[in-house]
């Protein structure tokens, strides 16, 4: 097993999800992205790009703040596999609490793509509005 200190890429992948999380700087975080970002989520099923993902993190950080727990960490070359869990109480008292893994690629020292696996329940009981789009969409 790899920590995130193990290796360059894996570093860059794990401080890019402690910018997301809870006291982290995320305007840090987005510094670490390429300008070609994108982000794919199980929840959502949508492939979106860099500035929509700030959306969605910006929105989520208002109905949620998370605390991360790293429970491992995979680096094969460019691609970098993290497993973890997310927790923390949502703005109207719900708790969350998640698994999930994140599959980052990197390049030149920034991240080109994160694709993010977790418990879609949780989410939905979180995020009701938000809904995953017809099967015709991306996945």
């Amino acid at each position: 097993m790899v920590t995130p200190f193990d290796a360059p890429h894996a570093e860059l992948a794990w401080m890019f999800l402690q910018c997301l999380s809870q006291g982290g700087d995320v305007d840090e975080g987005f510094s670490l992205l390429s300008d070609d970002f994108t982000y794919w989520s199980l929840y959502t099923c949508l492939c979106v790009d860099r500035d929509n993902f700030r959306r969605a993190v910006d929105q989520r950080k208002r109905a949620v703040e998370i605390e991360i727990d790293l429970l491992r960490c995979i680096n094969e070359g460019d691609t970098v596999v993290v497993e973890a869990h997310s927790e923390g109480t949502a703005a109207n008292g719900k708790h969350y609490s998640s698994p999930f893994i994140c599959v980052f690629e990197t390049r030149d020292g920034l991240i080109v793509s994160m694709r993010e696996y977790s418990d879609t329940r949780s989410a939905a009981e979180l995020f009701p509005g938000w809904r995953a789009p017809a099967a015709t969409e991306e996945r």
